[in-house]
């Protein structure tokens, strides 16, 4: 029997199953959530209840017609820029992040922001912001509702093109856990670092590291396998100065956690 290459024919050709298609590609708008930071920065807290989100950018167009300009036509150049977030949704009184925006509101203190892609568990945007609206609704035949407006402060930040290292994940959205890393010079081998993770790493888990003058977050489940294997007590030779990133992978070497740190070793 004449062995046939099955992958030539995968799909059927995507003959009617195009996974490259723009459709194949679109992103849910039920995916895409608001949250923000608590104000010690250290916890990022999905917004609750919301519903709808939008994200205005816009700009200011400075008119430049003269007697010059040809045609009778107008003409314009871009100025400032400004953006701006609406979201609505179920009002929950006692979740922390209305809490947070509730103390925002009232102190007239700005909020760090940032929309993510739960399925993808990435940052899309983000930026500073201060609320202007906030609405809360409590019809007698329907569910306590909330709309909120948050002006920006300066740029919002595409995530997509400069990700954050690591890219913080509010709870219940899985994400990138952060490791604290320590490098210390071995005692005993010239040239090699003694290193320490907090927290260790779950049972079934394994390390990974990397060192040089820069280093890169992968991203969650990310395939780590180019990555050296590390027991988690052995020295590790480096060079002092250098960056050193420890990564726990589950059994298929998809990240789970990471940290840097500084490489010290032992002169």
């Amino acid at each position: 029997m004449k062995n046939l290459d099955l992958q030539k024919f995968a799909f059927d050709n995507n003959d009617y199953c195009d996974f490259s298609s723009v459709a194949a590609k679109a992103v849910a708008g039920k995916n895409i959530v608001l949250a923000v930071f608590n104000s010690t920065g250290d916890k990022l807290l999905a917004v609750a209840g919301q519903k709808g989100l939008t994200i205005n950018r816009s700009s200011e167009s400075i008119e430049i017609s003269s007697k010059d300009t040809e045609g009778g036509w107008k003409s314009k150049i871009a100025g400032a820029k400004e953006w701006s977030i609406d979201i609505d949704g179920v009002f929950v009184p006692n979740d922390e992040s209305h809490k947070v925006l509730g103390k925002a509101f009232d102190d007239g203190e700005p909020v760090c922001l940032k929309v993510i892609d739960k399925k993808t568990s990435k940052g899309m945007f983000g930026g500073l912001a201060v609320i202007t609206d906030y609405p809360i609704e409590a019809p007698f035949d329907d569910a306590m509702t909330y709309s909120l407006t948050l002006e920006g402060m300066g740029a919002l930040v595409d995530l997509t093109v400069t990700p954050p290292e690591p890219d913080s994940m509010p709870e219940g959205v899985a994400g990138l856990e952060q490791l604290t890393v320590v490098s210390v010079a071995n005692a005993s081998t010239v040239g090699s670092t003694s290193v320490y993770v907090n927290p260790v790493k779950s049972g079934g888990n394994k390390y990974k590291y990397k060192t040089g003058k820069t280093v890169n977050y992968p991203a969650y489940m990310e395939d780590c396998t180019s990555l050296t294997d590390w027991d988690g007590t052995a020295a590790i030779k480096a060079t002092t100065g250098d960056k050193i990133i420890i990564v726990e992978c589950n059994s298929e070497n998809k990240a789970l956690k990471a940290g840097v740190a500084k490489v010290t070793s032992k002169a």
